[in-house]
């Protein structure tokens, strides 16, 4: 299903299996289209990303709006002429937005992904065969959303 995505895409859609779904690395790459060892490479770094799973996408964004406040703040209270932001400070403003835009890109893919593991789980129940067929549609959806 995924030989026409780029590596970025295909390392999201694994990430998005790995942290949703109790698959072993082994069916993870099979169905994204890279290899075992590629997904194990790829979990070491998604190991602490589970605890993550706990807070949800607003709770992250507004969290993230906050610290960008807290830097604007502290900035702000400086006195007149010095009211910019350091080397340091700038990098980490645009490291907060760059969470920003990427949380925003992830929710996209993330709540067709959450819809349609709900719907595949309660369809399991009444229709097996039913549900692994819609999950080789949702599997085309999905990459093809991620073009």
């Amino acid at each position: 299903m995924g030989e026409r995505l780029t590596s970025s895409q295909k390392k999201e859609w694994a990430k998005l299996m790995f942290l949703k779904e109790n698959l072993t690395q082994q069916e993870i790459a099979d169905r994204v289209g890279v290899s075992r060892i590629t997904v194990n490479r790829w979990a070491k770094e998604w190991e602490g990303l589970k605890l993550n799973l706990l807070q949800t996408r607003e709770e992250r964004i507004n969290s993230t709006l906050q610290q960008l406040d807290e830097l604007d703040r502290a900035i702000g209270r400086r006195d007149s002429g010095k009211r910019f932001p350091t080397a340091a400070e700038a990098d980490i403003r645009r490291k907060l937005t760059a969470d920003l835009e990427a949380l925003e890109q992830d929710a996209s893919i993330r709540d067709i992904y959450n819809v349609s593991r709900g719907l595949l789980d309660w369809l399991r129940k009444a229709d097996l065969e039913k549900a692994k067929e819609l999950s080789d549609w949702f599997d085309a959806y999905i990459k093809e959303k991620m073009k």
